[in-house]
């Protein structure tokens, strides 16, 4: 195998520059994946405005690729050739051994192998707990949706969503949208969501919201009193996260008295919150972040078995596709919603 690779880092001004670095290190345990396409998370458009240096390793975490090589005694069943789904950010670097790993909770592993780069890039290396394998049927569109879908569906298992619930989603972007989905498959009454922009609110409804609303203030806290008999909504996603925290407060107050708020988002920002409301309404406020395994069942799991339904129209908020080496192309269309981007991928 060649020494080096394409890859694109950010050069710390927000340019996504491809050209040639090192192979990724294969650590102890490590499987070799040929990456063959990844998303552009939010995340990934936030980690772009605060960074001030040029990137070492690429980013990149909704990642699909094909197994190249396997450890000896490592290979958790999989093989050679085998299309996966990558776990990076826990499976694919836990140690398996510590308090959280040995209940499956391998986000929060206290021994993580180092991180060796990410999807936007031919090649990386992850341990083999971290790679979930995809029927035949799913291609790498639907394979580099795994993971978006996964946070969704670790967030409604984690926080104890429940038959019947009328639930709320604040935002309508690629975690709003995968929220949508795990709602109606997880057996929501009703689904509230809103939407800043039409191409959103169109794939909402897509994905089986039963009411979207615009972002208008107080719309979505109304819209979720008048489906609910003025109570407001059992289980509500706060998705949207970022530099701004008007997202959190208005998911608070869209929800029931001894309702849940999921806070999935992630504010980026401090922020000054009043506490004393929510207290007196007895709110559970469930911060919850990426994936584990819940009964017995890793999220990747599930989330596949949702993907590979075929019941979803998840793959449709792809809206554009861009090589490796016009990946700024793609980090701009994702930034632009004017250009009707939803979920921008990279093909590798």
């Amino acid at each position: 195998m060649a020494n080096s690779m394409r890859a694109a880092l950010d050069d710390g001004t927000g340019k996504y520059i491809t050209q040639d670095v090192p192979m990724p290190d294969m650590f102890d345990g490590a499987a070799m994946i040929r990456v063959r396409q990844t998303g552009i998370c939010g995340s990934d458009l936030h980690m772009t405005t605060s960074r001030t240096e040029a990137q070492e390793l690429p980013s990149g975490h909704e990642v699909a690729g094909e197994i190249l090589e396997l450890p000896e005694g490592g290979a958790n069943g999989l093989e050679v050739g085998d299309r996966v789904a990558v776990e990076m950010i826990g499976g694919g670097r836990a140690c398996l051994q510590c308090h959280f790993c040995r209940y499956g909770q391998w986000k929060h592993c206290m021994n993580l192998a180092p991180d060796t780069g990410g999807g936007f890039a031919q090649y990386m290396t992850r341990r083999p707990a971290g790679l979930f394998k995809i029927p035949d049927h799913m291609d790498w569109t639907d394979a580099a949706l795994v993971e978006p879908m996964a946070v969704s569906v670790h967030g409604f298992r984690y926080g104890g969503m429940k038959p019947d619930d009328v639930v709320g989603v604040v935002g309508s972007a690629t975690i709003g949208l995968s929220s949508i989905a795990s709602a109606k498959a997880m057996g929501a009454r009703t689904v509230i969501a809103s939407a800043r922009h039409e191409q959103q609110a169109a794939a909402a409804k897509k994905m089986g919201a039963d009411i979207v609303v615009g972002s208008e203030p107080g719309e979505f806290e109304q819209v979720c009193l008048d489906a609910s008999n003025g109570i407001g909504a059992d289980f509500v996603v706060e998705s949207v996260g970022g530099h701004q925290s008007a997202s959190f407060q208005q998911a608070i107050r869209a929800t029931r008295n001894q309702g849940t708020m999921l806070y999935l988002g992630g504010v980026k920002i401090p922020m000054e919150f009043d506490l004393f409301e929510p207290l007196l309404r007895e709110i559970r406020m469930q911060s919850v972040i990426c994936y584990g395994v819940i009964d017995g069942r890793h999220d990747y799991e599930v989330a596949i078995d949702l993907l590979a339904s075929g019941e979803i129209p998840y793959r449709e908020i792809v809206t554009h596709k861009v090589g490796l080496e016009n990946i700024q192309d793609g980090f701009d269309a994702a930034w632009d919603k004017s250009s009707g981007s939803i979920k921008v991928h990279v093909e590798i």
